[in-house]
Formats: structure tokens, sequence, C-alpha cells
């Protein structure tokens, strides 16, 4: 057979690459076992994977209870997917292979947040960025954008913060670099990332929580992202905390996003300041409160400045009552924090572990484990290519 083309009428060997692409190594006889094929299914599809350099056997030996087994899993760099993430004014535009690895990747800062004009800025960064890699990727894109994104993983339905209302992200992709174009949720897709190369790679069933300028959450079984009959599964930034709490810009008082994500963090730590004789430590004191933003108060937290502990204390224990509700309802292997907030302070994790365990079943809670993120700024990028390959993956797209 060529080796640029592949041939299969029954699917076995896209269900393999699609097996060892979510799940990771594993051996001959565990892709029996998860994909239901037949061992002479594995094997022949397996040789012709081989020969395609789409899979390889690997040095490392899994433990089984008879004689050790060869790993199989996806030859590095064999294909090339590409990704971009906006967050804080800036694109990150990354192309990595199947496994994870980053190829190459740039930051893209913007200088509007008009909608049309942000993705265009992108799109035309994108030409230029695909001819200077040593292998043409698949061509496909995969964007992790912020708001509320459609079931169709096409347009983004609301993003508050930006003032987006109804943005048809694909068709303005699909128009300017002529590739399929899926969106998703950015911290989504960070969480994707974390689920199959990061923090989480050890579980089948996690939960990951981003907490920056909002809140939200992805939640993941089997390793794939469960995203709701109209795409707002893991909205937990509006869900009520507080029922007699700040009225958030959605309508509703009390929601966790109001409480314990990073704009509410400024403005909690400010009102303090204003009201009290004591000093900051440095360098904050001396800064004026209308440039200090939630990493701040997180860095003096850290340094032990009793209003920013204080602040960060509290925002953390509404997460972390945000936290045990999802422990109850989904009952996870693992929860992973990240964005900006759980990256800097390690007491805004540790206290919203903690008052999620006090407040969880004990029986669920006790085994239930709580990481921080692995990935940083490429994780988004990364998820969301890795998201837009599951929507598309055939087997026409490894030929």
């Amino acid at each position: 057979m060529s080796n640029n083309e592949i041939r299969d009428q029954k699917g076995s060997k896209l269900t393999i690459l699609q097996t060892l692409r979510i799940q990771g190594s594993m051996s001959r006889i565990e892709l029996t076992r998860i994909t239901g094929l037949s061992r002479a299914t594995i094997s022949i599809s397996i040789a012709e994977l081989i020969e395609n350099d789409l899979v390889c056997e690997t040095d490392n030996r899994l433990s089984t209870k008879g004689r050790p087994a060869t790993a199989l899993e996806l030859v590095p760099n064999s294909r090339v997917i590409i990704g971009a993430d906006l967050d804080n004014k800036t694109w990150t535009l990354g192309a990595f292979d199947l496994l994870g690895n980053v190829i190459k990747s740039m930051k893209i800062p913007l200088y509007t947040f008009e909608p049309e004009e942000t993705f265009k800025a992108l799109a035309i960064e994108i030409s230029a960025f695909v001819k200077s890699l040593d292998k043409s990727p698949i061509p496909l894109l995969g964007l992790g954008v912020p708001g509320l994104v459609d079931a169709n993983h096409r347009m983004i339905r609301s993003a508050a913060d930006l003032e987006w209302n109804q943005v048809d992200v694909a068709g303005i992709m699909e128009k300017e670099i002529g590739w399929p174009t899926v969106v998703v949720n950015r911290h989504r897709a960070r969480g994707l990332t974390e689920c199959r190369y990061g923090a989480g790679l050890s579980y089948n069933n996690m939960i990951y929580i981003g907490v920056g300028m909002g809140i939200a959450a992805g939640l993941y079984i089997n390793r794939q992202l469960l995203s709701g009959s109209l795409g707002g599964a893991g909205e937990i930034g509006h869900t009520t905390i507080e029922p007699s709490g700040p009225l958030c810009p959605c309508g509703n008082h009390g929601c966790l996003q109001v409480l314990a994500a990073g704009p509410a963090i400024e403005q909690e730590f400010r009102k303090l300041v204003r009201s009290s004789e004591q000093e900051l430590v440095y360098p904050y004191q001396n800064m004026d409160l209308q440039f200090l933003k939630m990493h701040d108060v997180c860095a003096a937290a850290e340094d032990d400045d009793k209003l920013a502990v204080q602040v960060i204390s509290n925002a953390a224990s509404y997460l972390g009552i945000a936290m045990a509700n999802l422990l109850n309802t989904f009952n996870p292997e693992a929860i992973i924090l990240g964005g900006t907030i759980p990256n800097a302070s390690s007491l805004f994790v540790e206290t919203a572990t903690r008052v999620m365990r006090q407040r969880a079943m004990r029986p669920l809670s006790a085994d239930t484990i709580v990481k921080t993120s692995v990935f940083k700024d490429i994780g988004g990028a990364l998820g969301a290519a890795n998201f837009a390959f599951d929507k598309n993956i055939s087997i026409s797209i490894f030929n």
C-alpha cells in the first residue's frame, strides 16, 4: 500500500488512531479491550499504521500480569495541527503534533477589540506562520475564545466583558483563510490540554476550573469535553453562591464570578485599603489603586500582606463552595485549577481546597485530587487545536 494512501473501510484504523491520541500510549491488549476490536484486526491495522509512519512501538515496556508488552503510540511530528487562544489582548498561536508537542508558537498583540478586526488580525498572521513550518499542517483551525460559544462551535453567543454578541467567528476565519474553524471557550480548551497532556493526564474523568477575569469550568468524561445541549456546560461563574450578594452583569445576585474572579478581588482589595490604616507591603504601598490588578493582590498575599490575605481567602472560600457542589454532583477523579489567580496564589488554591473538603460529602471528597495547571499561555491554543481535531477527524486527513 502506498505511504500516501490509507484505506479504512471499517474504521478500525481511525478508531486506533483516536484512541492512542486521546488515551495515550498503550499495549495491543489494552487497545483490544478499549476499542472492542478483535486481536486480528488490531494486529493488521497496527502493521499498516506503522508502515505509514503514524504509529510506532516504544522502548518503554508496560507492566502486565504476563510478559512485558511493547507500548504503542503515535509517531511524533507525523501530522501538524493549528490552534490559537485569545486572552489579555493577545493571540497565542501554536502548531502542535498529535502527541501535544509544541512545534512552534508566537504571540500576536491586538490593538483593537472590534470583533471582526480581532479575528482578521489573527488570519493575517496565520498565513506567514504556516509557511514558516517545515511540514504543511492539516487545514483545520481550533480557536479558544472568551465567552459563551454556541452548540455548533462556530459562534460566540456572548462575551460580556468585551461587549461581543453573536460573533460568527467560524464564518470570518473560513472566509479569510479557507479552513474549517472550530470555536471553544478558552477555559474549556485549556482544560482539555490539562486533561490529555498536563495535570490531569492520569485521570479519565476530571473538572478544570479557570479563574481569571471570569470563571468557567470544563467537564471531561473519558478525556472528552462535555459541551452540553447548547454548548454551555461548565458556566459555573454564573451559579448562585450568595443569594443576597452583589449584582452580576448577567442580572442575577451573588454569582460566583462577582465574588471570586479577578475584578471582584481587585474591587474588594481597593475598598479595604481605602478603609484601613494598615500599610501595604513593599512595593504595593505607593501604587495608585486604580492600576492595582489581581496578580498584584495575589503577590501581596504571598508576601503575607494581611488585607490581601483576607481578600484572597474570602474569594477562594467562595470557589471552594462551588467546587464542593461540583464534586457532589459529578464525582470527578480530580479538579484542576488554572488561570491567572490559581497560578499566582498558593493561598487561593489551598483555601479553596480546604473549603471544598469541609463542605463536600466526605466519602466523595476524600479521594478527589486537586492540582494546579501545568500549561500556561500555550494551553488554550493546544486544547483548541485538539478540540477541532476531535470534531473533524477522518482517515482522509492522514493521507
